[in-house]
């Protein structure tokens, strides 16, 4: 995302020789006006601060737009300036601007947004910090902090470790919160977000002591996109953007159950935003990674089925790039071995009912799986095999049999240890959940849902009971690109 920045300062580099200090492109990763990325030049017009603030007002008001000329003159050393001229929309003529004027809080701006503009960012800093020195109380402040920041980004951005981003952030911050709604604050908002990103993607360390000691700054950067989508911005288009990147940096850091509740506020709060594919998706995705085994609770994995489905049914054509089919029917497949386990631990107990029951839902719901042969030939070899009379309810749902209890304790030699069993089921699994993280799905081609669920035992592979927290995977379901 930095590359609009980097184009941006490109765009700067190249113009600088002949860019006036008044008139200088403002780089940045979520651009605010396009002119902002046009070099001034002789072939191009870019509107003044005064004009950009009224796009759209021509009655009757003085629009000041820029028109920049190089002129030779004669000067010292054989340089050369560039005389500035404004329009004046009611006179219909262009009035020449004086150049900056040394000595003034103007002027001293002026000249230290130039040096900045040819990327000497070392004599920009000085210049930045002789004007605060000097001009403490002037109106042009706000710009001044601004700019300041420009230059520790810019700096960090072209030579790691020779800008300061946590001195950047508190000047934009001060920005932000001394001039709320101002352009300059949107524009500061803009710059937060790139640091932000450099603290998270691109290894920039916060400096300590004069740069003698540097350190990560990850906690720093997911508070700034914090306040952006919280407090600053929110619901503004920024305020999807810092949720993208917070989403993003979770999921690549294998914290997925942090990453799920991210992407599940961007589909909430930006229903018809440019990230919501791939929020969907990651959805999916950190779910079916949270799964830790089909000894334990089942609920990430019916997660991951409802947000893939619905994937499957909003972006059919990306469905098939990024193997959804084959990542449901992988998801089918761990549901059905989960049954059988369930199964399996009901005839080790010597609860043939309620094993019967598992191996007969096993065939009925995946009738083509492995686990399906397998529960035929449970069944008969613990002489299930004939009719069996099912208790219904009044709806004419099926009954789990009478024999499952909510606690089993087992006596079987083999475990030598006491099995703790819980409800589970589909409602259990997206209790407490967010409706838009986990719509509900309909029966036809889904995982299939027992209407009057029985209980399932909590085990692990050795028949041991599991801790009242499973573990939570931390591996990466498969690699796959980001989604515009």
């Amino acid at each position: 995302m930095l590359s609009d920045y980097k184009a941006g300062q490109a765009a700067s580099n190249r113009a600088a020789a002949r860019m006036p200090a008044d008139c200088i492109p403002v780089s940045g990763i979520y651009n605010s006006r396009p002119f902002e990325a046009l070099p001034c030049g002789t072939a191009s017009l870019a509107p003044s601060r005064k004009a950009a603030r009224m796009p759209h007002r021509f009655s009757g008001l003085t629009i000041a737009i820029v028109l920049v000329a190089t002129v030779p003159v004669l000067a010292q050393d054989e340089d050369s300036y560039n005389e500035r001229l404004e329009y004046d929309v009611a006179t219909g003529t262009w009035v020449e601007i004086p150049p900056p004027v040394p000595g003034t809080d103007a002027g001293d701006l002026a000249i230290a947004r130039a040096l900045l503009a040819k990327n000497e960012y070392g004599d920009a800093r000085d210049a930045f910090d002789d004007w605060f020195d000097t001009y403490a109380e002037s109106s042009l402040r706000d710009e001044a902090l601004f700019y300041a920041a420009e230059t520790e980004i810019a700096a960090e951005d072209a030579d790691p470790k020779s800008g300061d981003l946590i001195q950047a952030h508190e000047w934009l911050l001060e920005v932000i919160e001394a001039w709320p709604g101002s352009d300059i604050s949107d524009r500061a908002l803009r710059r937060q977000l790139i640091i932000a990103e450099m603290f998270l993607f691109k290894d920039r360390k916060q400096r300590l002591l004069k740069g003698t000691i540097w350190l990560t700054a990850e906690e720093e950067a997911l508070k700034i996109l914090s306040k952006i989508t919280d407090e600053w911005a929110n619901g503004k288009p920024i305020a999807e953007q810092a949720l993208r990147l917070k989403g993003d940096y979770h999921y690549q850091n294998g914290e997925f159950e942090e990453a799920e509740l991210t992407y599940a506020r961007l589909m909430r709060e930006f229903p018809r935003g440019r990230y919501r594919k791939i929020s969907l998706l990651r959805s999916g995705q950190s779910a079916l990674a949270r799964f830790p085994g089909v000894e334990f609770d089942d609920a990430d994995l019916l997660e991951a089925d409802v947000y893939f489905r619905d994937f499957q049914s909003q972006y059919a054509t990306e469905a098939e790039a990024y193997r959804v089919p084959q990542t449901l029917q992988r998801i089918q497949d761990s549901l059905a071995h989960k049954e059988f386990t369930v199964a399996s631990f009901y005839e080790r107990t010597r609860r043939l009912d309620s094993a019967a029951y598992y191996y007969r839902y096993i065939i009925d719901a995946w009738p083509e799986s492995t686990w399906a042969a397998q529960s035929r030939e449970r069944l008969v070899a613990i002489g299930a095999t004939g009719p069996t009379t099912v208790d219904v309810d009044a709806n004419g749902n099926r009954l789990p049999p009478a024999d499952i209890d909510k606690t089993i304790t087992s006596d079987d030699t083999r475990t030598n240890e006491s099995m703790n069993v819980t409800a589970n089921s589909v409602a259990d699994a997206n209790a407490g959940d967010d409706d838009e993280a986990t719509p509900t799905t309909s029966a036809s081609g889904q995982s299939p849902a027992r209407t009057s669920p029985p209980t399932t035992p909590t085990v692990t592979a050795n028949g041991q009971p599991a801790n009242s927290e499973s573990p939570r995977s931390t591996r990466v379901v498969g690699t796959m690109d980001p989604v515009d």
